[in-house]
């Protein structure tokens, strides 16, 4: 089954969170590149929320560490953050639009 690794983030100011969105575009599918989908959405202002959808709990396991240096490269722009996960029961992409 697979498997969200979902983080929450508030950022330090709108900038911070434009600057963040700017490097996690970039930097995110070349660091991550086990993940099915990769959603970044920005929930406010200063706020924002990720979502990476893997195949495998085994691989969600495995991208950890990887996930932890990439947001560690923007230590200055984050608030603070918490972490969710779980199994997906609905990954539909809607792909006749």
């Amino acid at each position: 089954m697979s498997v969200a690794r979902i983080t929450m983030v508030d950022y330090i100011s709108e900038e911070a969170a434009d600057e963040f969105e700017a490097v996690y575009q970039e930097i995110c599918p070349q660091m991550l590149p086990k993940a099915d989908t990769l959603i970044l959405v920005r929930t406010s202002a200063t706020s924002g929320l990720s979502i990476a959808i893997y195949k495998t709990e085994e691989l969600a396991e495995e991208m950890l560490p990887t996930r932890a240096k990439m947001l560690e490269q923007c230590p200055s722009s984050i608030k603070d953050m918490f972490h969710l996960e779980g199994p997906v029961s609905l990954h539909y992409v809607n792909e006749l639009l």
